[in-house]
Parts: C-alpha cells; sequence; structure tokens
C-alpha cells in the first residue's frame, strides 16, 4: 500500500513538473496552444475565434502568406478530409485544419470517427493580392451515414485587404526568414539557397523568379536584386509507374545568390514569387562584382580588391588592395599565392595543386554579377598521383575576400611525409610579421624573420582551427590572411582519415634564390620541422577538407588594427541562420 501511494506521489510530482514546463516553453514562445501540436503556431489570429475569411502577411513570427477559412462546424459524415482547396482557381498544395483550435498536424483531415466537430478552421497557404475579389473553392471527402463516399463542396468570397500581399501577376510563393543571433549588423552578407517548383505551376523559373523583402506588419515588398545558376528540370514519373504524388512531378529546380541586409539580435523575412507566365525577363543587377579574361587566368574584382587566377593552374596568383596603397601581394617563386592542396611521398618530390597546367577539368559555375564560382579538380600533379584534390573559389560582390573551399582525397595508400592545405605564400620582403587570433580572444604576434641559426626556416606552431592566422606589414599597414571558416577530415572506408600533427606551421624560407614567407596547415606533417619524423602511410579513403577565405586587408590603429580581418570572421563564423516558411 505505502508503495502505491508513494507511486502515486512521484507521477503526481512527474506530471506537475511537465505542466510547469510546458507552461514555461508556451511563455517563452508566446504562440497559441494548438493541442497536439509541440511548437506553438504564432499566428496572428487565435485558430478558436476566427468567424471571417482572414488574409495573412508573412512575419518573422509567422513567415506565410495564408488565408484562415472558417468553415464552421462539420455535421457531413464521418472520416471527413480536404482534399483539395483553390484560390482564384490557383490549387493549393499546402492547408492544415483546426478543429476547436486543435491542429491537425498540417494535414487535411476533419473527423475520423465521429460524424461531427465543432468549431473547423481551415488554413491555406495560397499568394493573394491586394484589395482583390477572392473565390475559394474547398472539396472535402465524408463518408456518409449509409457508409457510402460523398464529396462535398464548399465555396466562399470575400475582399482581400488594401495592403500586405503579393505582386500582380505572381500565383505562387515560398519564403523564409534570415535571422541574425551574434549581434552584428550584416549589410549585404552574401546568401544562396535554392528553388524547387513543380514544372506545371512555372514555365521558365529563371525569367519568372522574383525575390522581396516583406517589411513589418504592413507587408510592403522591397524587390531585391539576385542571380541564378544551376538550372536543372526533372522530368517526373518514370515510365510504367502510376505514382503522381509529389515525388514524382516533374519540377524545375534553380540555385540563387543574392545580398542580405538583417539588422543586429533581428531578422528580416524574404520572399520568393513565380508562377507568371507574363513576367519578362529581369536585367542583370548593377554590382562592383567584374570578370575579365578566361576562366583560367581570369581577374575578378570588387571595388575593395582584386584578384588573379593563375593562367596556368587556375590558383589565386595574387591579391591587390584597392582602398590601401600597398605592393600586389603574390611570391615570385610559383606565382601562386595560394600554394596547395599538397602533398609528398616517399619519391622525394612535392605535389602542388600550383602545378597543374592544366587541371584534369575546369568549371565556372556562374561569373557573376553577384557571384563568381570556378573549381579546378583532378589528379595530384606530378609525384603523388595517389591524392585526387579540388579547390573552388567563390567570390561575391561587395566582399574582400575569396571564399575557398579545397578537398584532398586519397585514392591509394600513399606513403608521406606531408599533406596539407591553406597556405599562403609571399615573397619576404612583402611582410614583417605572422598575426593570429588564439580561441581565448588575444591576439599574437611574431616576426617573420629570425637571426640566421640551423633553425630559421621553421618559425613557430599554430592550433589548425584558431579563428584566423595571417602575414602583416606592420610598418606599411596592410596584410594577407587566412579566415578559417570549417575543416575536418574523415575516411568513408575506416572510420577515420590519417592525421599526424595537425596545426599551422609558420615559415621563413631562405634556401631559395627569393625567400619566401608562409604559413600552411599540415594534416599529416612528420616533415614539418627539422626533427623530422619518418614516413607514414595514410590509409586509402582518407579526406581532408577545408573552408578558408583568404583576403588581404589593411591595418587599422590601435585595438582597431586587425579589425578587418576580424569582422570577416566574427561573421564567417556566425553566419545567419535561414529558416524557411514552405
Amino acid at each position: 500500500m505505502r508503495r502505491t501511494i508513494f507511486s502515486l506521489l512521484i507521477l503526481v510530482a512527474i506530471l506537475f513538473t511537465q505542466a510547469a514546463s510546458a507552461q514555461t516553453a508556451k511563455n517563452i514562445e508566446k504562440g497559441f496552444e494548438i493541442g497536439d501540436g509541440n511548437i506553438p503556431y504564432n499566428t496572428p489570429y487565435n485558430p478558436k475565434s476566427v468567424r471571417e475569411v482572414t488574409f495573412v502577411s508573412p512575419t518573422a513570427a509567422h513567415p506565410y502568406y495564408e488565408i484562415a477559412i472558417p468553415l464552421g462546424d462539420w455535421t457531413e459524415g464521418t472520416a471527413a478530409t480536404v482534399k483539395s482547396v483553390s484560390v482564384n482557381g490557383v490549387s493549393s498544395d499546402s492547408y492544415y485544419v483546426f478543429v476547436d483550435g486543435f491542429s491537425h498536424v498540417q494535414s487535411g483531415w476533419i473527423t475520423n470517427k465521429k460524424p461531427e466537430a465543432r468549431n473547423v478552421l481551415l488554413v491555406t497557404r495560397s499568394l493573394w493580392h491586394d484589395n482583390e475579389e477572392v473565390s475559394i473553392r474547398v472539396e472535402i471527402s465524408a463518408t456518409a451515414e449509409d457508409g457510402s463516399a460523398k464529396t462535398v463542396e464548399k465555396n466562399f468570397t470575400a475582399k482581400s485587404p488594401k495592403s500586405g500581399g503579393g505582386p500582380v501577376g505572381w500565383r505562387r510563393y515560398q519564403s523564409f526568414v534570415a535571422r541574425e543571433k551574434a549581434g552584428i549588423e550584416r549589410r549585404n552578407e552574401p546568401v544562396e539557397f535554392s528553388v524547387t517548383v513543380r514544372a506545371e505551376d512555372c514555365a521558365d523559373l529563371g525569367k519568372e523568379l522574383r525575390l522581396c523583402e516583406v517589411r513589418g506588419k504592413s507587408g510592403e515588398l522591397k524587390e531585391i536584386p539576385f542571380q541564378v545558376f544551376n538550372a536543372h528540370e526533372y522530368p517526373g514519373t518514370p515510365p510504367g509507374t502510376h505514382e503522381k504524388d509529389y515525388l514524382q512531378h516533374p519540377s524545375r529546380s534553380v540555385e540563387v545568390a543574392f545580398l542580405a541586409s538583417v539588422p543586429a539580435k533581428g531578422s528580416t523575412v524574404y520572399a520568393v514569387f513565380h508562377d507568371n507566365p507574363e513576367a519578362g525577363a529581369l536585367a542583370p543587377p548593377e554590382t562592383d562584382l567584374r570578370v575579365s579574361g578566361p576562366a583560367l587566368g581570369a581577374t575578378v574584382e570588387t571595388d575593395l580588391f582584386r584578384v588573379l587566377l593563375s593562367e596556368k593552374s587556375g590558383q589565386i596568383a595574387a591579391f591587390e588592395l584597392k582602398k590601401k596603397e600597398a605592393p600586389r601581394l603574390t611570391n615570385s617563386l610559383s606565382r601562386a599565392v595560394h600554394w596547395n592542396p599538397d602533398s609528398f611521398s616517399d619519391r622525394g618530390y612535392w605535389g602542388h595543386t600550383f602545378s597543374w597546367d592544366p587541371p584534369d577539368h575546369t568549371e565556372v559555375t556562374t561569373r557573376g554579377p553577384i557571384l563568381f564560382r570556378i573549381t579546378n579538380r583532378g589528379r595530384m600533379p606530378e609525384y603523388t598521383p595517389e591524392v585526387d584534390a579540388s579547390v573552388t573559389y567563390s567570390i561575391f560582390a561587395g566582399s574582400q575576400y575569396v571564399l575557398a573551399t579545397s578537398v584532398m582525397e586519397v585514392r591509394d595508400p600513399l606513403n608521406a611525409s606531408a599533406i596539407r592545405n591553406g597556405e599562403v605564400v609571399l615573397d619576404s620582403h612583402l611582410i614583417t610579421h605572422f598575426v593570429w587570433k588564439e580561441k581565448d580572444g588575444g591576439i599574437e604576434t611574431i616576426r617573420t624573420l629570425h637571426g640566421p641559426n640551423w633553425q630559421d626556416e621553421w618559425a613557430y606552431r599554430v592550433d589548425h582551427d584558431v579563428p584566423w592566422i595571417a602575414m602583416t606589414n606592420e610598418l606599411d599597414g596592410f596584410g594577407v590572411g587566412a579566415v578559417v571558416v570549417n575543416s575536418f577530415a574523415y575516411n568513408p572506408l575506416h572510420g577515420n582519415a590519417t592525421e599526424h600533427r595537425p596545426a599551422y606551421y609558420l615559415y621563413y624560407h631562405h634556401f631559395w634564390s627569393l625567400p619566401l614567407t608562409y604559413f600552411t596547415r599540415g594534416w599529416v606533417y612528420p616533415f614539418s620541422d627539422y626533427q623530422r619524423g619518418p614516413i607514414l602511410t595514410v590509409k586509402e579513403g582518407s579526406t581532408y577538407i577545408d573552408r578558408t577565405a583568404f583576403m588581404p586587408f589593411a591595418l587599422g590603429k590601435g585595438r582597431d588594427r586587425y579589425r578587418e580581418i576580424d569582422e570577416v570572421s566574427r561573421t564567417l563564423a556566425n553566419p545567419l541562420e535561414i529558416r524557411w516558411g514552405r
């Protein structure tokens, strides 16, 4: 008996705690209680008390164009389910039902075994337009008292509000919210996303697409310049199959790049509109991104800097700062400021991607006006053919950095002294110091040229995941840095990639005819200094991925000395959160 009472007390305590937690969560979310959903609905209306057709504009809390349609009390049969909704003849592919405020989990069912339901609210995520007569048609399937199937049609008319609707001529939309959580005001921050639509709803997605910022509660639209690329079509259901749901519909898709502006700790709502056969093609937006020359050897520039690509390898050959008097930043040996990925084997020679002449494959994804992207890939040239490598550069309008993604995959076992990436090499006379930011926020510096001794080539070792690292000229006030965005190693064949002493290694290399100074990230590096370790066998499948932003920058004064690279580092470490509405 005592055990039973004790168990009941524990159960009551648990239920009380859960109820308190649920109440706290509800208060935090400030949403409407909708029964069987774990996430409260932040609708601007209470789903229990909608008495007339209500039109909704997207907000950060609820980023949808919606029409809420009160169906009243349902009394027309069991197993009632909404089968179709159309608004002014445009079918809806996203709708859901509330029964007396109780959500039916984003689906169209009204009743199961019961023949009636109270206070039914149908919500369709359909695009509507300002001040127009709206006709809504709803089809509901149900089971009559005699067990026969029947279809109930309901029709509604309403007048939409004078403001808050979508652009005239467009009939469908998708929406998302860009949220800023790091306390950094974002001005023209690069954002990429993809759009996919049913082919029957859009004849030419690239031409019909429009992107707008939805402003405030009024729903005012501001058209945003954008760029589309990588258009594709899916032909639909293969011959011999019969499924015709959304998985098998023919579709069209594109990728989109644009520049987002979001206040610190704030949100911006964006809507993508399509389905307008009468839409004219947009003129390309005017930006500061300019690309000239062929893919290999291209010159890419913004108002802030210029990037020269090697005509042989496609690697970054040089940087030029535009708003600071500085020399061309490169090196005179390889003429590739971005030196690697590279690898060194028991053959006693290096393979560097700057030695591609040309790469096995070169693909320019897009040439602007918002984004330029080029990928070079192939076997590691010369002496380590066991390694495949790929290097992708992305440069955005208004930016001062090159987002570089490199991949190395060891296809066959490699007896290695070095596997490295993330390397920037400059003529030694151009710079005076290595500078980096530690993970605790501190700034560290050392001189690049140490006094002549037997180990003056190897300067220092820095953690491979510091926020950023750079070489600077502290006298003339400029530098070239690498902002660490993401890096990891894995092996799909053996579970883990071979690693040995991963770190950034800093060098002043005086042995060549022209002294060079550089930093490089080693993944496998017994070669690292004069106490070199023996060869290490790297397992096949070992893959090394690095995403780094290479950038030239001007030095400031005092506490703002490294502000330019530090701001880019903070921004790239805390990207905008993109949350899709539908």
